[in-house]
């Protein structure tokens, strides 16, 4: 394995050449700049399971790793030498799943069964019988588990919404393991992720798994039902001036990364989950964003997707508390109004055909000066 400059991370899909198959391109970040490259287009492995003893077996399926060598190689003089603070993770089933620290001071291997075994022990403590789903991203260097809570909240009458613990981990070197709050609306199988800080815990790799840490994430959010359902009744007290201003909040999460047609899309989602397009509010707007994930993304890994889940969830969360809508409102309409003013060619920059009038009219409503 050859040692290069820069940092890898599989990032949000790009396509190259419509003719081709569509792959995620990956990039890696140096000196502050992002450059691209397509990697292979193996699928991303997904395993159902849909009671405790189902969990436990796809907990024994799950590929496991070992550390091996990892080597430089001098191309001038076409010479290989061991790194030797270096070690490569290979799976069980021959796939080069990361590149991590010798050292376990700085990097322990988590194995993705034993994340799922001990979830599963805590939840048959709690009589649980979960329903759910693993993905692995080619070669398994990221793991997503979706985990049913068997518990069912009403945060307004006739949406009902499945609560879920959702857990994440990898073996890439750069992402910890982490267990956060989700769910799932049984209206529209929209999906929802860690939009309660207080229910979100994390581990890094710099210590040996802790299985008491997933007990407590799974104690924690099958008993706080409550909270989750009072933090949805919140956000729908909070209100945008319109649709548009919504619209721009969506686009300024950055979720026109994971869509083919964002604007249209955006506007197809919000279409879909707001009641009054001059009143949406905050769970509306947040409902869209998860609806536009879910259901208009096209080819996107759930394990990246997953990543502009976490940015909608800010929606709902921020600072452990639901935003401020007029305080959102106004800073999304001061960053795109300078954006425009920097642009070289304004229009070309518009989302929409008319949105510059549309700006205008939410500075007036927000008293911002031009």
């Amino acid at each position: 394995m050859v040692i290069s400059t820069g940092f890898y991370r599989v990032a949000f899909p790009s396509f190259v050449n419509s003719s081709e198959p569509r792959c995620p391109v990956g990039y890696y970040s140096f000196q502050n700049r992002n450059y691209w490259y397509k990697v292979n287009c193996q699928m991303e492995q997904t395993y159902t399971f849909d009671d405790l003893d189902g969990l436990y077996e796809t907990a024994e399926n799950l590929p496991q790793v070992e550390r091996h060598d990892v080597y430089g190689r001098n191309e001038e003089l076409d010479e290989w030498k061991r790194v030797p603070w270096r070690d490569s993770l290979w799976t069980d089933t021959g796939e080069l799943a990361g590149e991590v620290s010798t050292f376990e001071d700085f990097y322990n291997v988590i194995q993705y069964g034993e994340i799922l075994d001990a979830v599963g022990r805590q939840l048959e403590h709690h009589h649980v019988e979960p329903e759910g789903r693993v993905s692995l991203s080619p070669n398994s260097h990221k793991m997503t588990a979706k985990i049913g809570l068997d518990d069912v909240i009403e945060p307004r009458d006739g949406d009902e919404v499945a609560l879920q613990l959702h857990t994440r981990s990898g073996h890439s070197g750069y992402h910890g393991l982490t267990y956060s709050l989700g769910a799932e609306r049984l209206v529209c199988s929209n999906g929802m992720t860690s939009f309660i800080t207080e229910q979100s815990f994390e581990q890094t790799h710099s210590e040996p798994f802790k299985p008491q840490l997933a007990y407590h994430a799974v104690d924690s959010m099958i008993n706080g039902a409550d909270t989750v359902e009072n933090r949805l009744k919140e956000a729908q007290e909070e209100r945008l001036l319109n649709q548009d201003e919504a619209l721009l909040v969506l686009h300024d999460l950055g979720l026109d990364r994971y869509l083919e047609n964002p604007t249209a899309d955006l506007v197809n989602a919000l279409y879909t989950e707001v009641e009054d397009p001059e009143n949406p509010s905050l769970y509306e707007t947040y409902n869209a964003a998860t609806y536009a994930l879910t259901h208009l993304s096209t080819d996107v890994p759930e394990y990246v997707l997953d990543d502009g889940l976490d940015r909608a969830a800010t929606l709902l969360d921020q600072e452990n508390r639901v935003p401020d809508s007029a305080e959102l409102g106004r800073n999304v309409v001061e960053n795109r109004v300078q954006h425009l003013v920097d642009a070289d060619n304004p229009d070309e920059e518009e989302y929409w055909e008319g949105e510059t009038d549309s700006l205008r009219d939410l500075m007036e409503k927000h008293e911002i000066q031009a």
